[in-house]
């Protein structure tokens, strides 16, 4: 009996072409929305426009190319509105599936949901897509053929969309893998619907196809074919470029993450030993401050001070003491209970914290453990020991400042005591200290106002006596308590943040002398001026010298600087820098104190300095010394000269010394021998008129 329907075959490359665009299709929508993440903004929402497109775009691409694989012995054609039809059906429910099943709510529920709407999404567009073909009569179905596709659809769907629930957590373990995985089933899901439903069609023999205005297969398959590249290919690349910044973002905010940890630890501790450092501790002690206000329970704050860190530093380098350093905070470290802390005050000073010590006794008992600890170092045959000096909350003070001060005090006392001990604070110490706050005020409107002097020590020729320099000294003349010796006020001044100002103030009394000398038709030789550690580190030190310049319209060979030799080499990246900005202005530099820290070629060929001076313990005795004393006095003229740099002895008090220092060839001189430090119109007075 001969057959009423007509049988199509596949054609099998276009079958395989189909599957690999629904697979892609799922892949790129499972990709692209997987950048959602929290709904809290609108590229959320983006991305899963993006997917419904993707998704969409793959279901209606599929359908249509295994419909251009399907060959009947007639030629097909298509009604366009219904492919767009057809096409606007997919992506609405493919967006509606997706948006399902990446809510917030039950992962069940969602699965399921988001399953549904992909099947009936995936049914509709199909036998949409059956009605735009232009066949007269109509196709046949077997619907329970047609209801097998649509549950295997199903199945497949909900499979697919629970192995893709890590959407929401794009970075578990193992999502590429899933990822993979529901693709290709969702694939099969999509699949299903076209073969299973297309073996549940009947075309009746005799059907005609086609009209004058609908599409051909070969229009159709271009048109198919263009724009699943389209929207494929674009929303894997804007995904996969999207994901390259995700991560260059990520790794760029962890990087800067750890920059800013880092920043944050170094400038709460001490960059050589890693202990805590001032302003860590003072959080610390108020913290602390405020438990003892709610709780009364005080607590003892240390001051530690190494007596014979100078010595190793002097014999074996700076390398020799900073290994010491550290061997003692980590010592301190030890001797302390977890809830204690033990804080570098910089140099060779520590500062401990008892968090459960609120007794004198208890805490004398714990310095003593801590000093004998100390004493008990030994570092390539030199002994150390130490000055402790301490304070109970609340009975020396309730301030951190005032603890860490009074502390300091007891320190202080105990290494004039003799060092080597525990000292706790006493009352009277506190007279002191508050004199010594008294004269921050006072020595900081002096600096601001008209209170300061400068003084100068005159520097001459060795042979020839004549004035070649002079070394400015800064002076207080209190109107209450008369001079107050600079040893005492700069120290105030360093340790209350006044220093800066003090060396400003005193660089501009020497422009403005400089400057009424040259006025008056004097000839003025080069003043110098000393320099402080917290100076060398000031980058602004350049701008402030150049400032004063140009206020009093001097040649920068009228100024010149000091800075110890300790400080030089403690300092030695800053200093060079400075003093390497200061012989590019033209400002000579000298080393003052040469002989008394670290006295070595090395150093002396790092610095860009011009001038040495020799320490006055070197010259106190000369020539009446051991002959090693005096060869090392002849040895730093003869280097200094082979360096190119001039040589000032300093103390020169008797005419046997200054003999002396003229057979070996110093270059220049100061000391009472000559002149003792002048006021201003003393100075003056040594001034010659220009051109005599």
């Amino acid at each position: 009996m001969q057959s009423v329907y007509m049988f199509g075959e596949y054609h099998a490359p276009l079958v395989a072409l189909s599957l690999l665009v629904a697979t892609l299709a799922s892949f790129t929508a499972f990709d692209v929305v997987s950048r959602m993440g929290a709904r809290e903004s609108w590229r959320a929402y983006g991305w899963l426009l993006a997917g419904a497109l993707a998704l969409g775009t793959g279901v209606w691409a599929t359908h249509f190319v295994a419909m251009i694989a399907f060959e009947l012995p007639v030629s097909i054609s298509y009604d366009l509105p219904l492919i767009l039809c057809s096409w606007a059906i997919a992506v609405l429910t493919s967006g509606v599936a997706l948006n399902a099943s990446t809510r917030a709510g039950s992962p069940r529920r969602r699965v399921v949901v988001g399953a549904l709407a992909l099947t009936v999404g995936i049914a509709s567009m199909h036998y949409t897509g059956m009605e735009a073909m232009h066949v007269q009569p109509r196709s046949e179905y077997h619907f329970d053929i047609i209801a097998v596709s649509i549950a295997a659809s199903f199945v497949a769907c909900l499979v697919a969309l629970w192995m893709a629930s890590f959407l929401r957590r794009p970075r578990a373990r193992g999502g590429f893998a899933r990822k993979i995985g529901a693709s290709l089933i969702l694939a099969g899901g999509i699949a299903a619907v076209h073969y299973i439903g297309m073996a549940a069609t009947r075309f009746s023999v005799g059907s005609a196809f086609g009209t004058p205005s609908a599409l051909d297969s070969v229009l159709l398959a271009t048109l198919v074919g263009a724009s699943t590249l389209v929207f494929l290919g674009i929303a894997l690349v804007v995904s996969i470029q999207d994901r390259r910044i995700e991560s260059e973002t990520a790794e760029l905010v962890a990087s800067l993450s750890q920059a800013n940890a880092e920043l944050l630890h170094r400038s709460r501790h001490d960059a050589l030993t890693g202990l805590p450092n001032r302003s860590m501790l003072n959080e610390r002690i108020d913290k602390r401050l405020e438990r003892w206000k709610t709780t009364g329970a005080g607590f003892t704050v240390a001051y530690i001070d190494l007596d014979g860190f100078k010595a190793i530093n002097d014999h074996l380098g700076h390398r020799a003491g900073d290994v010491l350093l550290n061997r003692i905070a980590e010592l301190l470290r030890q001797s302390l209970t977890p809830q204690d802390m033990v804080a570098r005050m910089g140099g060779d000073e520590f500062v401990v914290l008892m968090d459960s010590v609120d007794d004198a006794r208890a805490a004398s008992a714990v310095c003593g453990r801590i000093l004998s600890a100390i004493t008990a170092v030994e570092y390539q045959g030199v002994e150390l020991a130490a000055s402790v000096g301490y304070a109970v909350c609340p009975n020396d003070g309730a301030e951190a400042e005032m603890l860490v001060a009074a502390a300091d005090m007891a320190m202080y006392r105990g290494k004039l005591a003799g060092k080597n001990r525990v000292q706790r604070y006493r009352e009277d110490m506190g007279a002191r200290m508050s004199d010594d706050f008294a004269l921050q005020g006072e020595l900081r409107e002096a600096i601001r106002g008209d209170g300061l002097a400068v003084y100068f020590q005159p520097r001459f020729h060795t042979r020839e006596r004549t004035l070649m320099g002079a070394e400015a000294l800064v002076r207080w003349p209190h109107p209450v308590r008369g001079f107050i010796s600079p040893e005492r006020f700069i120290g105030i001044a360093e340790r209350c943040g006044l220093i800066t100002e003090l060396e400003i103030r005193v660089l501009d009394l020497v422009g403005g002398h400089i400057r009424s000398w040259l006025d008056a038709g004097l000839h003025v030789p080069p003043i110098s001026v000393n320099l402080s550690a917290v100076r060398i580190r000031d980058e602004a030190l350049p701008d402030h010298v150049q400032a004063c310049l140009d206020k009093y319209s001097l040649d920068p060979g009228y100024i010149s600087f000091e800075i110890t030799e300790s400080l030089a080499v403690r300092e030695i990246v800053q200093a060079r820098s400075a003093l390497g900005m200061f012989k590019h202005m033209g400002i000579e530099v000298a080393l003052d104190d040469f002989g008394t820290g670290y006295s070595s070629l090395f150093y002396l060929k790092q610095l860009p300095i011009q001038q040495i001076k020799i320490d006055r313990g070197f010259i106190a005795d000369l020539p009446d010394v051991s002959e090693s004393k005096a060869e090392i006095v002849e040895w730093i003229i003869r280097l200094s000269h082979e360096l190119g740099l001039k040589v000032v002895a300093e103390g020169v008090e008797t005419e046997t010394q200054l003999h002396y220092l003229q057979q070996i060839g110093c270059d220049e001189v100061q000391g009472f021998l000559l002149s003792r430090p002048l006021p201003a119109e003393g100075f003056r007075q040594l001034l010659i008129p220009q051109g005599a």
